[in-house]
């Protein structure tokens, strides 16, 4: 399997720890969608990132739909129940945290493609204000010792990439105190094999501005 895409792509980076979470073998195209984009394209048609290429040469895009083939190859080993309140928890708590990097994301390409004069403050403070929301609800449904109770699932590898993501790219809505609960749970998952390993290089980072 090849994983393309950098891990500055905290939905890429969510795949990377999902395949060493499950010890699949992966090699890696790290290929960046800013500086080699055509690229990219001629393997995923809306030049996005993730995408997974299977050993038969099937590509396979969007984080969703690549973890559902992850999760069926791992069996019982998936992170995510197989059915029932604690399966819709766990895909409603990983939800959430995605929408809310989503929030978060417009912030940071609004910023980064647009000067000053040509941003939008009423888009900006409608996306802050949503990624708040978002952080404010994942703090309110959080369990422990993680997200949805004694297992690891993929709302934790959601949520600590999310975490990741902030800091770098604007923290100012992440509260040390009010999300105190969230930044932990980040900390200590990204102290585990998986994590670790699916950890950025230098060069993968998105170009500043």
């Amino acid at each position: 399997m090849i994983l393309v895409g950098q891990y500055d792509s905290p939905v890429t980076r969510r795949i990377a720890i999902a395949l060493h979470q499950y010890g699949i073998p992966f090699t890696r195209d790290i290929r960046s969608i800013f500086g080699d984009a055509a690229a990219i394209g001629q393997i995923s048609p809306l030049t996005r990132i993730p995408a997974l290429v299977l050993d038969d040469g099937e590509v396979l895009i969007d984080s969703a739909a690549i973890l559902d083939h992850l999760d069926e190859q791992a069996g019982d080993a998936a992170l995510i129940p197989a059915s029932g309140p604690a399966r819709r928890h766990a895909l409603q708590m990983t939800a959430l945290a995605q929408g809310t990097l989503e929030k978060a994301a417009a912030v940071v390409y609004e910023r980064h493609f647009h000067a000053p004069e040509h941003r939008s403050t009423d888009w900006l403070n409608r996306c802050l204000g949503q990624t708040r929301a978002g952080l404010d609800e994942l703090t309110r449904r959080l369990a422990a010792p993680y997200a949805c109770g004694p297992a690891l699932t993929h709302a934790d590898v959601m949520i600590t990439t999310l975490i990741w993501y902030m800091q770098d790219r604007m923290d100012e809505a992440l509260s040390p105190t009010a999300h105190a609960p969230l930044l932990a749970l980040a900390e200590h998952c990204e102290t585990l094999p998986a994590f670790r390993a699916a950890a950025l290089s230098d060069f993968e980072k998105m170009p500043r501005r």
